[in-house]
């Protein structure tokens, strides 16, 4: 593991805004966000069921996190959004670590609520033990979340597959779900 610089935003300051948020959204809106959240968690079972018969598991223990090692910031709002909406606490982010999310155990995070690039990412060996139609599958499931979680992110930008992170950043520390007069953060 490598030491590396802490998020951009306290962590109990974000998750205390998005509470704060949340707690303002008009059911339509709180609906439809469960929705895409839902649709998410089931294509990224999907893809793991198809990670774990191309023998995923034990290829990736003996990687020795190779590619998990490098998911610095690929935490997403809508990953984020899932636990709260489900009134759950999400673990928090250790960056003392080569991905926040990462533990000696593997991922911390559940399949339903892994960033997109970790659970779409299959390396050239699973990809190869994969035959025509699941390759098929494969880039069918990819396309089609991609695509659910670009629908949250034409609605919350900060949502944007680039990671959280890197959004939060990019946005200047402020909107999350909230229009752009109301600062969260600040």
């Amino acid at each position: 593991m490598t030491e590396q610089t802490p998020a951009p935003v306290d962590w109990h300051v974000l998750l205390s805004a998005l509470h704060s948020e949340l707690s303002t959204l008009e059911d339509g809106a709180r609906l439809w966000l469960l929705r895409q959240i839902a649709e998410i968690g089931t294509l990224q079972a999907e893809l793991d069921a198809l990670f774990r018969s191309a023998g995923g598991p034990a290829t990736c223990a003996a990687c020795v996190d190779t590619c998990c090692g490098c998911g610095r910031h690929h935490l997403t709002l809508t990953n984020l959004l899932a636990y709260l909406l489900s009134g759950e606490v999400p673990p928090a982010p250790d960056f003392s670590c080569t991905c926040p999310f990462l533990s000696e155990k593997g991922c911390r995070l559940p399949v339903t609520r892994r960033p997109y690039n970790c659970i779409t990412f299959f390396c050239e060996t699973l990809e190869e033990r994969l035959d025509h139609g699941e390759r098929e599958q494969l880039r069918r499931l990819d396309h089609q979340l991609r695509q659910a979680y670009q629908r949250v992110a034409e609605r919350y930008p900060v949502a944007s597959l680039r990671g959280l992170w890197i959004a939060l950043e990019r946005a200047c520390g402020g909107h999350l779900l909230s229009t752009p007069d109301h600062d969260v953060l600040k």
